[in-house]
């Protein structure tokens, strides 16, 4: 049975005995969530492609007394993610709320623009995050009632030169979001869009590995503080949610300047990376 109460304020959610489904849970930002809404109560349906992590993943939850359930799938796949979620919501229920947390990230510069990288980026970041509102979608206009949460990136406020893939498939997970938002509210359904900075994860990892530098980028925040901050937005109901604050600022601020001088910093960004432009 859902909590998500209406009002003035607008939607506010208890996450005990909800059945959150949750993409890419077994790594980085979406894993932390799992960790994270499982101590709130939630149900867990757990999908992710890599297997044998997530059932690593399942286990660890299991073994602390929390509900789950999981099905690999690729998120890049629709009849996958479809199959994946009717087989969570027949163990677990309808789905009161999903996370669209998988994702892939990696360099690219104008000498390549690894086009096979950026095709592959777009199915996993943003059609694997409409395959997974396509499945759950029906349903949750039919109950109206239900919560969408879709994971973009400070990188779409203020795109970085050398991850062109990665800042195009944020922006279009915030755009299509946005379009969706207004008119799922009128239906009972919130929507909310997290823009996270720099979180330590894997991805971000594999993304310094590939520079010239060892060090991570300033105001990197952790997985776990990332999947506070994103649940706390659900909890309120929060339409937007954006952190860590300087590096929001700092965005946004960057996003304002004039095309000249937004180019000179792009260019010493990418120096301090040891990518020359």
């Amino acid at each position: 049975m859902s909590t998500l109460i209406a009002s003035g304020a607008g939607f506010r959610r208890n996450m005990r005995n909800q059945v959150v489904v949750v993409t890419g849970a077994a790594g980085g930002i979406g894993r932390a969530l799992c960790m994270n809404l499982g101590r709130q109560g939630a149900w867990l349906a757990l999908i992710d492609k890599d297997a044998a992590a997530l059932d690593e993943l399942k286990d660890e939850l299991q073994r602390a007394g929390l509900h789950c359930a999981s099905a690999s799938a690729d998120v890049a796949s629709r009849e996958q993610v479809r199959a994946a979620v009717q087989s969570l919501e027949a163990e677990l229920g309808a789905a009161d709320i999903l996370i669209t947390a998988a994702g892939i990230c990696g360099v690219s510069l104008v000498e390549d623009l690894r086009v096979a990288q950026l095709e592959e980026m777009l199915k996993v970041n943003f059609l694997g995050m409409v395959f997974a509102i396509d499945a759950v979608l029906p349903g949750m206009l039919s109950r109206r009632r239900g919560h969408i949460v879709g994971i973009s990136s400070l990188a779409a406020v203020c795109p970085l030169p050398f991850e062109s893939a990665y800042c195009a498939s944020k922006a279009a997970v915030a755009t299509y979001l946005h379009t969706l938002r207004a008119s799922l509210r009128r239906r009972g359904i919130a929507v909310t869009i997290a823009y996270p900075g720099f979180v330590r994860t894997a991805l971000l990892d594999g993304v310094v590995a590939q520079t010239a530098t060892t060090s991570l980028p300033p105001g990197t925040i952790e997985a776990g503080e990332a999947a506070d901050k994103i649940c706390a937005a659900i909890r309120r109901g929060a339409r937007v949610t954006c952190f860590p604050w300087h590096t929001h600022w700092l965005s946004r601020g960057a996003s304002l300047l004039p095309p000249v001088l937004h180019d000179w910093v792009m260019t010493r960004i990418a120096a301090r990376f040891g990518l020359p432009l």
